[in-house]
């Protein structure tokens, strides 16, 4: 039986490795160079307090709307 873990075929295990990484290390250059990524503005939300008046208004809608809901679920 050979031994696995001789000089020779820790060689090869390491190139392929290597090779494994200069691979991925390309296709990463590659894909980064043909597709920039865009830079997105941050968005600033405000923080005042809105006070809602359409509620009334919501249920007026539902007494005009064609279908309706029941009263209680199960």
């Amino acid at each position: 039986m050979k031994q696995p873990f001789e000089l020779k075929y820790i060689k090869r295990y390491l190139l392929m490795y290597a090779g494994v990484v200069v691979v991925a290390v390309l296709f990463y250059f590659i894909n980064s160079t043909n597709n920039p990524v865009e830079v997105m503005e941050k968005k600033v939300f405000s923080t005042q307090k809105v006070e809602r008046s359409h509620y009334n208004e919501v249920e007026t809608n539902r007494s005009t709307s064609p279908f309706r809901l029941l009263e209680s679920g199960y």
